[in-house]
């Protein structure tokens, strides 16, 4: 809640000064700025100030969203569409890669140096992509000076409708996920009793979503969406977790190792082919359209979408499989209406992929 609330002031923030000081000297003000965000919370939590570990972990949610999305929507203003449709997989896979490496460096450096020194060396890795973003200033995009002094969030007023349903799609796949999620922990918890027995089994299942993932980004990602069209793509993943409900949440709820199955292939494909997809949907809008439609989307939206169903199944404390499992169908038919709206409002606006 406290990440939410702080990110609708970074955002609004970032979208005041990105007409002023431009994408580069943005992302290097809100990196440099999480370190020190990060430092000073650790350093008020390590002299005894508790409360100050949820602006650590509100700053971790923060940086992650903002950093990473306006990073793609600088690549997706840069490069060409058939440039876009082979990076978007290799640019996925190298994400993966780098949280695997991470994970098994902070596992290892946690057992030998501590968790502390772990977090330091993670200070220096942020630091170290802001370095690395800045170099690419010198990349010329064609622009206007009006378009320059425009403010991104403005920008997207003319194509609002096309912004909310990409906004739709991106609440509603957070829903489906979210709900996987729940019915694979209802059943891990009655199967699976033992702490250490559940540690391994989850280090296991996080292990082949990553698999699975750097999978379709090296391999499916850079095939499909160039020869496959983003339409059918789009309509593809929702019908895919259709059956998956239907056969693995639904016939096949009995078995700890089918739904586990089903929730590392949706997990998967959410990581990997719908974000690439979702990508391609930016380009056809102009380079400040792209700034202003991520942060409502992408920042905003996701973060919110995945807040919202965790409170609402909190709330209600939803356990019943058959009950999770209808309100995964209403979102899934509602996700796919919103991707007919999407294209016919693509159409309507001529923002045709090309």
């Amino acid at each position: 809640f406290i990440a939410i609330c702080v990110l609708i002031v970074i955002i609004f923030i970032s979208n005041k000064l990105q007409s002023k000081i431009g994408i580069h000297k943005l992302y290097a003000f809100w990196g440099i700025g999480t370190i020190v965000s990060l430092m000073g919370f650790h350093y008020l939590h390590s002299i005894g100030i508790k409360p100050m570990a949820y602006g650590l972990f509100a700053t971790k949610e923060i940086y992650i969203v903002l950093l990473i999305h306006l990073c793609l929507a600088f690549t997706n203003s840069y490069f060409s569409i058939e440039q876009l449709k082979r990076l978007f997989g290799p640019l996925g896979a190298a994400g993966s890669i780098g949280g695997i490496i991470g994970g098994q460096m902070t596992s290892s450096l946690a057992k030998s140096q501590g968790t502390d020194f772990v977090f330091y060396i993670s200070q220096v890795l942020i630091f170290l992509a802001v370095v690395c973003f800045y170099q690419t200033r010198f990349a010329k995009i064609e622009t206007t000076e009006k378009e320059e002094k425009k403010e991104p969030l403005k920008s997207v007023k003319g194509i609002g409708k096309y912004v909310a349903l990409i906004a739709s799609i991106v609440a509603l796949t957070q829903f489906v996920i979210f709900i996987a999620d729940l019915q694979f922990n209802i059943i891990f918890e009655k199967v699976v009793t033992s702490k250490d027995l559940r540690t391994s089994y989850l280090g296991e299942i996080f292990s082949y979503t990553n698999m699975g993932t750097l999978f379709f980004q090296l391999i499916i990602i850079p095939y499909a969406l160039v020869r496959v069209d983003i339409k059918k793509i789009f309509y593809f993943v929702p019908v895919l977790y259709l059956i998956l409900i239907l056969g693995g949440l639904g016939l096949g709820a009995g078995s700890l190792f089918v739904v586990a199955a089903v929730f590392v292939l949706m997990k998967a494909i959410d990581y990997s082919l719908f974000s690439s997809a979702k990508e391609v949907m930016y380009h056809p809008l102009s380079r400040l359209q792209k700034y202003g439609a991520k942060y409502i989307t992408d920042m905003f939206v996701y973060r919110l979408s995945k807040a919202l169903i965790s409170f609402v199944m909190s709330f209600y404390a939803a356990k019943e499989l058959g009950f999770l499992n209808t309100v995964q169908l209403v979102c899934l038919g509602l996700w796919i209406i919103c991707i007919y709206l999407l294209f016919k409002e693509q159409k309507n606006k001529n923002l045709i992929e090309k």
